[in-house]
């Protein structure tokens, strides 16, 4: 399970560099060509912007990944761990709800966006939408595969927790 994910995370780091990179090269041509002989690639600007857009939406996915969201742990760290994992299924079990409107959401959009298309590209303007469902989907897989490893099993401790352990355990996290 543990290479599964080695793999994924790869995957996905890896499809944000050359997203990433294909992104600045594009935009550098373009001010290049703009400034040096007046005139530039037509398509360009929009492509960066469907680009930047999914860059956005899996690196949401990569912070729920590592934890890396705002959240206020103020009270949930000076519980007790039992309902610290009570308070942390909640709160995920509330993620993963609005992660589902979210969703539905962005299939409205696609279905309301369906013959609109980008003027200089040519493509749908539903594959922005569609970085929202991929980065969703992938939210909601995370999130549930760490509410069930930290709730259930009490591995991947979030960093609250990982200081609670340190702390009653004598130096040693889980």
């Amino acid at each position: 399970m543990k290479k599964i994910l080695k793999l994924l995370n790869q995957v996905l780091n890896g499809v944000i560099v050359v997203i990433m990179a294909g992104m600045v090269s594009l935009v550098f041509l373009n001010v290049v060509l703009r400034y040096g002989f007046e005139s530039g690639i037509t398509w360009s600007e929009e492509m960066a912007r469907y680009m930047f857009v999914w860059i956005v939406f899996l690196g949401a996915v990569v912070a729920v990944k590592d934890k890396s969201h705002l959240g206020v742990d103020l009270l949930i760290a000076r519980v007790p761990r039992p309902v610290q994992k009570i308070l942390y299924f909640i709160s995920n079990s509330l993620v993963i709800f609005v992660l589902i409107l979210f969703i539905d959401g962005l299939f409205k959009m696609i279905e309301l966006n369906k013959m609109v298309s980008g003027p200089a590209t040519g493509i749908p303007v539903a594959f922005f939408y569609l970085a929202g469902v991929v980065a969703g989907v992938l939210m909601i897989i995370i999130s549930g595969v760490q509410t069930i490893r930290f709730v259930f099993f009490g591995q991947d401790l979030p960093d609250w927790a990982k200081a609670d352990a340190i702390q009653h355990e004598g130096g040693k996290a889980k």
